[in-house]
C-alpha cells in the first residue's frame, strides 16, 4: 500500500504547500491537506474541519508547516502511534529561538549574545548583549515577522505592546509569547546566508540581501543568490544536524569578520528563493528522502 502524505497547515496558499501537492501528484501519491488551526485533538483522535476523523496509517507520511504549539501535539500523538511525522515533537523545541541559542552555544557553535527578557527592567539585561541599539525578537515568530533593531527603552516596550496586541484575539500562543535581546552585529546588517540540509546532507546554500531595511528573507523581498558552501559554514552546519538530530532544516548565519554566527535553525523552512535561486527541486528530494525512511 503507497504511503498517503498530509500536510498539517495554516495556510492552503504558502508555497511549500503547493510545491509538495505538485511533487505528490507526480509521484502518485495522495496528499491531504488538514488547516491545523481548525483541526480538533482529543487524547484518542484527530478531527478535521469538517468534524471527521483523520486515519493516518503507520506507512503515512505528515508533516506539520505552522503553529508550534498545535504541531507539537500533533507531532506527540503521532510518534505514540509509530507514524512518521517531520518536524517530531523534538525538532519542534527548535522554534524557539531562546532554545537554538542555547544549543548553538552548548555545541560551541558562534551565535550572537542573546538574553532573555523577564521584566520591564531592561538596563541590566540589555547590557548582557552589549546595550542599545540591539535586536529584539519575539521568542517565537517565523519569516522575519517580530525582529527589530531597537535603539531605547522606549521602543523595545513599544515592540513589546505591539506582539501584545496583535495576540490579545488569539489568547492560547500567548503562553509561549516571550521576547529576547540580541547583540546588533551592524556589518552583518541586512545580509545573511541560508544552508539547506536535509537527511544528513548540505543541499546547497543561499546568500540572502535586503532591498530595504535590514531584513534579508526572501518572503519580505529579499534577494537570493547561490554561494559555494566554505569549510566552516560546512562545518558549523553539519554539527548542528548531527547534534540536533535534525532530518530537515534551513540554518541561518551572518557574518561577523571572518567567522560566521549561527542566528537560527528553521525545521520547516522556507524553499521558494532557495529553489529559485539553485535550480534545486527542494520539495521533490524531501518526499523522496521521506518514502526512504
Amino acid at each position: 500500500m503507497r504511503p498517503r502524505f498530509f500536510l498539517f497547515t495554516d495556510n492552503l496558499k504558502d508555497q511549500r504547500v503547493k510545491r509538495f501537492t505538485e511533487e505528490c501528484k507526480s509521484r502518485n501519491i495522495e496528499v491531504r491537506l488538514i488547516n491545523i488551526y481548525r483541526a480538533i485533538l482529543t487524547d484518542r483522535v484527530i478531527f478535521d474541519e469538517n468534524d471527521e476523523e483523520i486515519i493516518i496509517e503507520k506507512n503515512d507520511i505528515a508533516w506539520a508547516l505552522s503553529n508550534l504549539t498545535t504541531g507539537h501535539f500533533v507531532a506527540k500523538k503521532l510518534k505514540m502511534e509509530n507514524i512518521q511525522i517531520w518536524p517530531n515533537a523534538e525538532a519542534i523545541d527548535f522554534a524557539d529561538k531562546f532554545f537554538t541559542n542555547m544549543f548553538f552555544s552548548h555545541i560551541g557553535i558562534p551565535t550572537p549574545k542573546t538574553v532573555l527578557i523577564n521584566s520591564y527592567h531592561f538596563d541590566k539585561t540589555v547590557n548582557k548583549v552589549g546595550g542599545f541599539p540591539c535586536v529584539i525578537k519575539k521568542n517565537v515568530s517565523t519569516v522575519g515577522k517580530f525582529v527589530e533593531i531597537v535603539n531605547n527603552d522606549s521602543e523595545a516596550r513599544n515592540f513589546i505592546k505591539e506582539a501584545f496586541d496583535q495576540a490579545k484575539n488569539n489568547i492560547l500562543p500567548l503562553n509561549r509569547l516571550r521576547f529576547l535581546f540580541q547583540e546588533f552585529i551592524k556589518e552583518s546588517a541586512g545580509t545573511d546566508y541560508r544552508v539547506l540540509c536535509l537527511d544528513g546532507k548540505i543541499l546547497g546554500a543561499i546568500k540572502r540581501e535586503a532591498q530595504e531595511g535590514f531584513k534579508s528573507n526572501v518572503s519580505l523581498g529579499g534577494k537570493a543568490t547561490q554561494v559555494e558552501v566554505d569549510e566552516k559554514l560546512r562545518e558549523y552546519s553539519q554539527r548542528i544536524m548531527q547534534k540536533g538530530k535534525l532530518f530537515y532544516a534551513g540554518l541561518d548565519f551572518i557574518k561577523k569578520g571572518n567567522d560566521y554566527l549561527a542566528i537560527e535553525v528553521n525545521t520547516s523552512a522556507q524553499f521558494k528563493g532557495f529553489e529559485k535561486a539553485t535550480g534545486i527541486n527542494v520539495a521533490g528530494k524531501i518526499i523522496e528522502a521521506l518514502l526512504k525512511k
